[in-house]
Parts: C-alpha cells; sequence; structure tokens
C-alpha cells in the first residue's frame, strides 16, 4: 500500500482542491461525484492502515457520490448535458481515474467476498459517468462510450488481482519451506535429542535403584530427574506431532489472549519477579493475533528469567491503539546483562518479529530507560486475508 498512498493522496487532494475550489466543474452538480471520491482517497491515504478495512464501504460510496452526479446532471438536462467545457471535460477525466484508483484499492485490500462485490461498484460508476452527456450516434454507439470508459477501472481490478495472485505465490512458497524445515527438524529431534534424552531416563532409573538404597537423598534427586526427563519425552512427543502435521497443529489448542492470566499467575508462582497484567482491549482478538500475542508474552517472561535476575517487576499490557492491538512488555532489570545477551538467546525474538509481519502488524524489541528491556508487538484484531487468491 506504500506505493499506492502517494497517487491517492495526490489525486484526491488535486481533485479537492483544484477542482471542488479554484476551477469548479459546471453544472454545480459534478462536484459531488468529483468531491466525494477525492475526499475519500485523501482519508484512505492518510489514515492508512486504519481505514483499511473500510475499503469496500469507501468504494461503496466513491460510486454512490459518482452516480448521484450522474443522476443529477440527467435531471437538470434530460436530453443530456452539452459537450462538457474545457474544465469540465478536465475534472471528468480526473473522476474517472479516481474511481479507477477507488477500484484498485478495493480489489488489492479488500477481503475476497467483499472484494467481488464492492469493486463493481465504482467500475460501474465510472463507464456511467460520461452518460451525463448528450452523446451522438445510435444507441449502440452510445453503449460504446460507456464499455470504453470502462476499461480504466478494468485494467485497474487486473493489475490489483495479479498482485493478489503474487502475494499468494509468495506465501505457498514461504508455507512449503517452513514445512520442509519443520520436517527436517522433526527428524532431527527424533533421531537424536529423543533419543538421548530416553538414555538419560534410563540411566536415573538405574542409579536409583542402584545408589539410591539407603540414601534417600540421592534417591530423591534421581527420582526427580527420571520424572524430567519423562516429561521432556512428553514435550518431545506432542511437538513431534505438531511439527510432521501441521494440520493437527492448527486444531491443537493453543493459548490466547484468555489465557494470559494463568500464564503470569505461574510465572508469579516461580519466585522473582512479579508480572502485573493490565487488559485493555475490549474488541474480540483473533485466533491468530491471540496466539502470537500469548507466544510473545511466553517468550518475553522466559527472557526475563534468563536475563534479568535482579528484575523487581514486569509491566504487561493489551490495549487497543488506531484500530489495532497493541501488547508493551517491560521490565526493570537493574544490573541485567547487556542489551545484546538477550538478542543471542535464540531465534524467540526473531520469529515473533517474522510471525508479526505476516499478520501485516509490526514488532519492537530493545532496551528501556533508565534501565530494563522492552517489547512492543502490534497486531491486527481480525483476521487479515490479504494475499488470499481471488
Amino acid at each position: 500500500m506504500r506505493f499506492a498512498r502517494i497517487p491517492a493522496a495526490i489525486v484526491g487532494l488535486l481533485v479537492l482542491g483544484y477542482g471542488v475550489l479554484w476551477l469548479r466543474p459546471s453544472p454545480a452538480a459534478h462536484v459531488i461525484g468529483v468531491g466525494t471520491v477525492g475526499l475519500l482517497l485523501t482519508a484512505v491515504a492518510f489514515w492508512w492502515p486504519v481505514l483499511r478495512r473500510f475499503l469496500p464501504g469507501i468504494g461503496l460510496l466513491a460510486a454512490a457520490g459518482s452516480l448521484a452526479s450522474t443522476l443529477l446532471v440527467r435531471a437538470a438536462f434530460p436530453g443530456g448535458q452539452p459537450e462538457p467545457g474545457g474544465s469540465t471535460g478536465v475534472w471528468m477525466l480526473v473522476e474517472s481515474a479516481a474511481l479507477a484508483l477507488a477500484v484498485y484499492l478495493v480489489v488489492r485490500w479488500s477481503g475476497r467476498v467483499p472484494m467481488a462485490v464492492t469493486a463493481v461498484a465504482p467500475a460501474f460508476a465510472s463507464a456511467l459517468v460520461w452518460q451525463r452527456f448528450a452523446l451522438e450516434g445510435s444507441a449502440i454507439q452510445v453503449a460504446a462510450v460507456s464499455l470504453f470508459w470502462l476499461l480504466p477501472s478494468v485494467g485497474a481490478a487486473s493489475v490489483a488481482a495479479y498482485l493478489r495472485w503474487l502475494d499468494y505465490g509468495r506465501r505457498r512458497a514461504v508455507v512449503d519451506a517452513r514445512r520442509e524445515q519443520r520436517l527436517d527438524l522433526a527428524n532431527d529431534l527424533h533421531d537424536f535429542v529423543a533419543h538421548d534424552i530416553s538414555e538419560i531416563v534410563a540411566q536415573a532409573q538405574a542409579g536409583r535403584f542402584v545408589f539410591g538404597e539407603g540414601r534417600p537423598e540421592i534417591a530423591k534427586l534421581l527420582e526427580r530427574i527420571e520424572t524430567a526427563g519423562v516429561r521432556a519425552l512428553g514435550s518431545m512427543d506432542r511437538t513431534l506431532a505438531l511439527l510432521r502435521d501441521p494440520g493437527e497443529a492448527a486444531r491443537a489448542p493453543v493459548g490466547g489472549v484468555d489465557d494470559l492470566g494463568a500464564l503470569v499467575e505461574r510465572f508469579n508462582a516461580g519466585g522473582g519477579p512479579q508480572a502485573v497484567l493490565d487488559l485493555r482491549q475490549s474488541q474480540p482478538v483473533s485466533r491468530e493475533s491471540g496466539a502470537v500475542v500469548h507466544r510473545a508474552v511466553t517468550e518475553a517472561l522466559t527472557n526475563v528469567r534468563r536475563h534479568a535476575p535482579t528484575a523487581a517487576t514486569v509491566s504487561i499490557e493489551l490495549s487497543e491503539v488506531d484500530g489495532l492491538l497493541r501488547l508493551r512488555i517491560e521490565d526493570d532489570g537493574q544490573g541485567s546483562p547487556k542489551p545484546a545477551a538477550r538478542d543471542s538467546s535464540g531465534l524467540g525474538l526473531a520469529g515473533m518479529a517474522e510471525r508479526a509481519e505476516s499478520l501485516g502488524g509490526s514488532f519492537e524489541a530493545g532496551p528501556r530507560e533508565p534501565a530494563g528491556w522492552r517489547i512492543t508487538l502490534c497486531l491486527p484484531l481480525q483476521d487479515n486475508e490479504i494475499g488470499v487468491p481471488l
């Protein structure tokens, strides 16, 4: 969208400024269509991505303004307005171009069902713009004029649909590559890690019977090692199942916003830093966004345990900002290791950033003043359908 915002802003401002305030079309009814489309394009350009969810409605409003102008002009001139003058003709061209741009935005960024329904309206309105005038020729020739002026909207819709398809192809390629990586990782876990853990459990069991008799403290220690190993094998089995069957992973219950309270309670029960959870969102959160939020909180609390042992508190705030779901996590780790150490703890933060971007959000992590660490995660509240094939 960053490439479309500039032309949308330029076209919208030109229409609003020059076309409506200075060189007005005649009759004034043309201003309704020109002004409506220009105002909507300007709003979309300056308030993106907040208005992205309203693109279907914006396309319908643009079409309604243009069609209203057409009906009013035809009502004032039953046989059609005489051939347009210089300024009026120029702004009819601008209105047609703006409607084509509205078609592009709807097809490119709306969901599949709203796009299929609402993209037709501005395209139809652009085809009828030149029916405001008294056109010479037969009915077929007059209809051909509308078909001709429909071509820019058809072209804009074709370009937008092609870009959607490219996005879908890229997403599918990424999904396939990740699936291969998951299978390779599952094989490595099964062939090496799981076998090593099984050996540890077997050794702990043998040691408990050989060395634990008459020495309860050693027996208890080996029993705890055995229990932890068995628990790790169970977790390994579940992980392997999820890695090998993405469908099963999708069906398996995952943590969400509703599970954050229990997650924080388990963290506080372990002693050390105390986490405070502040939930301020009022709208429902999509399943994908909720899962990413839960994983981000889990990763952040794990990092506090590992890299900020001197921290006293961890603040977790979930709120709505500009139509997005924002998660902010801060700790006050005085004298903790260097900030760069947290980045080397693994792929958790990098994975969160990648997941947030794939959902149309953003992720930032870094030190805060005067001390500690801050994570900020922004995600769409509802499912993002960008890149889904037509």
